[in-house]
């Protein structure tokens, strides 16, 4: 017994000056030991596995206070790690290293989000130069839901033309409670970029950037004297124009003749195809005289200012007797065609020449006969 007495007082340190037991001071450790010492050398019909009991025992109920508050911290981490967020947030890069202008692919995800509980309120906002590195192309947000959570991806494109170990800095994901609003913001860990320089040190063509070179300032006398001699000509012809009287435009000229209208511009037609103007290569002068013969005609017949109008102007002078649609068509499509060769440079063929002069007789002679009725002479 007295073996079992030096140990305990050895393990709670009562010899030597040494502080107590857990929980107690060094004289309630010195009276615990007694006790025992005393229990056993009182002929206690207890062996000394009993009194190991004992020791172990009171041992035991001094441990429990610690042992309780170590379960109590470890149900309390468990249950923080059930009830917390399970969102995972990732950002990577398909590789770490390029060389200048090469380009990367930044990967950014986010796995496991309730969507009945909870939404994004805002996605990463990378600006599209940041830190060295320049953004190339965004791809949209894939979203995929496995089992009522969903997983958010998008693709980011970048590249950077600076040398060195860059970092790309990611902005908080927001995420909102839909049952409380209260929000959390989840930031992914920065990515860094190892952009090396391009060796060009086995390029034959290659060349350095030099230095500034200073070139002596020399003033050019041509340039002066050439800008003298402009402003003296130009000043001359603006007194020139000013000086000289603005004439007067001559009217129209009007070709008269004994013959009524009509009978003129057939006439003229027949001279204009029997000159074969197309086959002299003159197909522009053709269609210009042809539009001339036919204008005249209306300026004398119908009493329309046909020489300064338009094709479409004289379209609609002329809607009051071209009211037959395959008349007014073919008219229209001559104008058309008169149009391209004289501006566009068109160039007919000699079947769509003839046809010309025969639609054209054939469009005066209709007009002829809707101005005669008009005027109460039924033909």
């Amino acid at each position: 017994m007295e073996g079992i007495r030096r140990e305990a007082e050895k393990r709670y340190g009562v010899e030597g000056g040494r502080e107590g037991a857990p929980d107690a001071d060094t004289k309630h450790n010195k009276t615990w030991i007694r006790n025992i010492g005393l229990s056993v050398n009182r002929g206690s019909s207890q062996s000394p596995s009993a009194a190991s009991r004992v020791v172990w025992g009171e041992a035991t109920e001094k441990a429990k206070p610690f042992v309780l508050r170590i379960l109590s911290l470890l149900v309390f981490c468990f249950l923080f790690s059930v009830t917390g967020y399970t969102q995972r947030l990732s950002a990577k890069l398909d590789r770490d290293k390029i060389v200048l202008g090469e380009q990367v692919t930044l990967e950014l995800k986010l796995d496991g989000l309730d969507g009945n509980s909870t939404f994004i309120t805002s996605w990463f906002n990378l600006p599209d130069t940041i830190n060295h590195i320049q953004v190339i192309k965004r791809d949209t947000v894939d979203t995929i839901e496995v089992n009522g959570l969903t997983s958010y991806l998008q693709h980011i494109t970048v590249t950077s033309f600076d040398s060195g170990r860059w970092a790309i800095p990611l902005q908080k994901l927001i995420i909102q409670n839909k049952a409380n609003g209260k929000q959390t913001g989840i930031r992914a860990d920065s990515v860094f970029l190892q952009v090396l320089p391009v060796d060009v040190s086995g390029l034959k063509d290659y060349h350095d950037i030099k230095d500034i070179i200073d070139v002596p300032v020399k003033t050019d006398y041509t340039l002066i004297i050439a800008g003298i001699v402009s402003g003296i000509v130009v000043m001359v012809l603006i007194i020139l124009l000013a000086k000289r009287k603005k004439k007067p435009a001559k009217p129209a000229r009007v070709p008269t003749s004994k013959l009524n209208p009509l009978n003129e511009a057939l006439q003229n037609i027949d001279a204009l195809k029997k000159e074969g103007l197309p086959a002299k290569g003159q197909t522009k002068l053709f269609y210009t005289r042809l539009d001339d013969i036919w204008r005249a005609y209306f300026n004398m017949r119908a009493n329309i200012q046909s020489m300064q109008s338009t094709s479409d102007e004289l379209m609609i002078k002329l809607g009051v007797y071209l009211q037959d649609r395959d008349m007014k068509t073919t008219f229209y499509q001559l104008l058309r065609l008169s149009d391209a060769v004289k501006f566009a440079k068109y160039q007919p063929t000699e079947q769509q020449n003839e046809e010309a002069l025969k639609q054209a007789a054939a469009c005066l002679r209709h007009i002829e006969k809707q101005i005669q009725i008009a005027n109460g002479h039924i033909i």
